[in-house]
């Protein structure tokens, strides 16, 4: 993982001291409740219980009849003795009664049409329990439902959004590459389509108190788009520390941005949070490295909040650099935007 850096103390300790006693206005997310498959499990078992009865019930008269029919046609096991000259009578008759095979065949057939229709029954159950699991990705990742251990190493170790933006297609060539440098070198590669990918998402984004931001997010894409990559992200880094202090209380926005791990080895843990908040709030927390100017801290190559605002350099902007910022903002955006009540 690229090297943490910290924020300049007059940020971190204001905010620290802060988040004791004060709250800002806007959505805790840890009030956003997950997908809720209770109901949905329940409309899917109710309806079969009456039949699994009924079923269950012909079943057990089945194998109790069959178990009837067994024992009076069962052939003994230890040796008969017989008299002299009917033992190949006897012996033609134990034949005819070990030969089962028919009234096995007709058990089966008594049965197929139950397992048949328990088959096809189950079948539609875990189809339709495999889309409401689906539900809880974002549309471009919805098809390719990485698990979380997939995507770790992007969201946590390297601050890649893969939330709503990119494209499928991109977010299957980054889970599929490789290394970091892989992915940061291909991400570079596509900047024109990611850009159009974030478009696309914030023109949907309908919440009307997320409109100034959408259209300061989509200003961001006309820099990137006018050859202003400096601009887009300039203003990209500033519209995500506008929209965590707008949306989230401040106790909840320290603890999401408390990026400890260059001092204390400390990552954003997924299993702390619901999915989406998770995988959300994952990228935005790594572009929260500490970074302290004054203590010489070297300024990063990778997008970072803290070096955009006090460490304007070239070695901190560029287009690259750029898109990350737009990709976050988009994500958060459109998170706010599927989340935040009506």
């Amino acid at each position: 993982m690229t090297e943490q850096h910290e924020e300049p103390t007059e940020d971190s300790q204001e905010e620290s001291e802060k988040a004791q006693d004060e709250e800002a206005d806007g959505e805790d997310l840890d009030r956003i409740e997950p997908v809720d498959l209770s109901r949905f499990y329940e409309s899917a078992f109710n309806p079969l219980k009456d039949h699994f009865k009924q079923q269950n019930s012909q079943l057990a008269g089945i194998i109790s009849n069959a178990a009837r029919v067994r024992a009076q046609w069962a052939v003994p096991r230890i040796a008969i003795p017989v008299p002299l000259g009917v033992g190949a009578a006897v012996e033609t008759l134990r034949k005819q009664m070990a030969d089962l095979t028919g009234f096995n065949d007709a058990i089966r057939q008594a049965l197929e049409p139950y397992t048949a229709f328990q088959a096809e029954r189950w079948q539609r159950l875990f189809s339709s329990m495999a889309e409401a699991v689906r539900s809880i990705y974002p549309e471009n990742l919805r098809e390719l439902a990485p698990g979380l251990d997939e995507m770790e190493t992007l969201l946590v170790d390297e601050g890649i959004p893969l939330m709503w933006v990119p494209a499928p297609r991109t977010v299957q060539a980054l889970l599929e590459a490789p290394d970091a440098a892989t992915r940061r070198r291909l991400i570079g590669r596509r900047w024109k389509g990611i850009t159009n990918d974030c478009e696309a998402v914030l023109e949907g984004v309908e919440h009307p108190a997320l409109q100034d931001a959408r259209g300061f997010a989509l200003d961001v894409v006309d820099a990137l788009r006018g050859g202003h990559t400096n601009a887009a992200q300039a203003l990209a880094a500033n519209l995500l520390d506008s929209l965590l202090r707008g949306h989230v209380t401040e106790t909840l926005r320290v603890q999401l941005t408390r990026n400890d791990f260059k001092a204390k080895g400390i990552k954003f843990k997924l299993d702390d949070y619901k999915f989406k908040v998770a995988c959300t709030f994952a990228p935005v927390w790594y572009a929260h490295a500490k970074y302290f100017p004054a203590k010489g801290d070297a300024i990063p190559r990778t997008f970072g909040r803290h070096p955009s605002a006090h460490g304007v350099s070239k070695l901190q902007y560029s287009r690259i650099n750029a898109i990350y910022a737009l990709m976050l903002v988009t994500s958060v955006i459109k998170f706010f935007d599927t989340e935040m009540p009506r």
